[in-house]
């Protein structure tokens, strides 16, 4: 056991950075990376780097790739936090623990609205909308698996994953600061509307 987990080590730290202590991780972090650490997606984008995915496949995957990375890092809600938050908001629901027949027939249904595309749900997929994936579009262009990637892989591989691992904990600062700015802007223009009001009411005493 003592020489497999060592082994395991050895082929992590190849790929991934030094394994030599054991770190706690947060979802986000196993995806996105933290230090040495590049990430699963860093580590899958540079892959499709490497065998030199077509544009129009690498994008699709991009998007979803970008979506899990929301996902991980608490920006959107998972499905079981999003089904509790409908049965608690749900008139029918008495906080009893009981889902009565009523509300799991209207869970099922939304939830069936939004998987057929029916319906979309900002909390469960924010911003991202993800086209159809038809067996007919799947591999535009031939991939170069015939050539094993480790073949190619050079120091250049490192500065690779490394860009990956900065692009998305950019995006995802990106994201937050946008939710953040679009949260002030409605708190801002709530404000001016209240000011307003007050300075209507002022006016109006003033005038008597």
């Amino acid at each position: 056991e003592a020489d497999l987990a060592e082994a395991v080590r050895a082929a992590a730290s190849s790929c991934c950075g030094s394994t030599a202590g054991v770190e706690d991780l947060s979802l986000f972090e196993i995806m996105a990376g933290k230090g040495s650490f590049k990430g699963l997606v860093p580590l899958i984008l540079t892959y499709l780097d490497l065998i030199k995915t077509d544009t129009t496949t690498l994008a699709t995957i991009n998007k979803y790739l970008d979506f899990v990375v929301a996902r991980a890092s608490g920006e959107l809600l998972t499905p079981a936090q999003w089904m509790r938050r409908f049965v608690l908001s749900h008139p029918d629901y008495r906080h009893d623990s009981l889902v009565s027949e009523r509300i799991a027939a209207d869970l099922l249904a939304k939830c069936h609205r939004i998987g057929a595309g029916l319906e979309r749900c900002p909390d469960l997929h924010g911003d991202f909308v993800v086209p159809p994936v038809l067996a007919k579009d799947a591999y535009a262009v031939n991939m170069t698996s015939g050539e094993a990637p480790g073949a190619r892989i050079s120091s250049s591989t490192d500065g690779l994953m490394a860009m990956h691992q900065i692009r998305l904990q950019l995006q995802t600062r990106r994201r937050r600061l946008l939710a953040d700015a679009t949260e002030h802007r409605a708190r801002l223009e709530a404000a001016q509307e209240e000011l307003r009001n007050v300075e209507t009411q002022l006016a109006v005493l003033a005038a008597r």
